[in-house]
């Protein structure tokens, strides 16, 4: 069950379009995809956020117990092309204008939604606080809200979007622009929403 389609994001400088898979599996699908140590180890040796935010390992829970009590994951994986951003000169600012459209429209619109239809499992780490109570040794100021990433909760995103979209995730690497960048999030939801609600709800909400 999937629903694919493209959209555009309007700025100043340009029509950025973009395009977006939606797929929906059972919650528990994912445990297949789940090593939370694995994940862990690789946060404490190349993440600067580890153990400095709530929503980031060691405090960040395992994905096997996370979707305890939710039936259904809809999974949103949106694209960018980089070939649109001539305008911008250098390669890394190219990935970083692409992702902060991306991250910024597909975080508004979970928050929105999750409000009625379940639990939001955002593009990153959470972002509500600067900086995370957890840097001062204090609890987080907003656990209602907070989100967590896939890849804080243990799950290889990598793998999942390959076997469910057939569109691997592509790296930055110094003088090797990637064809696209890419933003995954998620919807642990017990309600009756497909991937074609969620996409008419996206065309409703997120304005080009």
């Amino acid at each position: 069950m999937n629903s694919s389609f493209d959209y555009y994001a309007v700025t100043n400088s340009a029509n950025l379009l973009y395009s977006i898979d939606i797929c929906c599996v059972q919650a528990d699908y994912a445990c297949d995809y789940s090593d939370k140590n694995l994940f862990s180890n690789l946060c404490s040796k190349g993440c600067i956020n580890y153990n400095k935010k709530w929503s980031c390992p060691p405090h960040s829970p395992n994905y096997r117990d996370f979707c305890a009590g939710w039936d259904k994951l809809l999974i949103l994986y949106a694209r960018m092309s980089l070939s649109q951003l001539l305008y911008i000169k250098n390669d890394y600012l190219k990935i970083k204008a692409a992702n902060s459209i991306l991250k910024s429209r597909a975080d508004k619109f979970f928050r929105h939604i999750s409000t009625r239809y379940g639990k939001y499992i955002s593009t990153g780490s959470c972002r509500l606080c600067k900086p995370c109570k957890c840097k001062m040794n204090l609890p987080c100021a907003h656990p209602e809200l907070m989100t967590y990433s896939f890849e804080s909760i243990g799950l290889d995103v990598g793998k999942l979007v390959v076997n469910r979209f057939q569109k691997p995730l592509l790296w930055y690497k110094p003088q090797h622009l990637p064809k696209y960048t890419a933003v995954v999030c998620g919807l642990l939801t017990n309600a009756e929403i497909t991937p074609e609600d969620l996409q008419k709800e996206y065309m409703r909400y997120i304005k080009s």
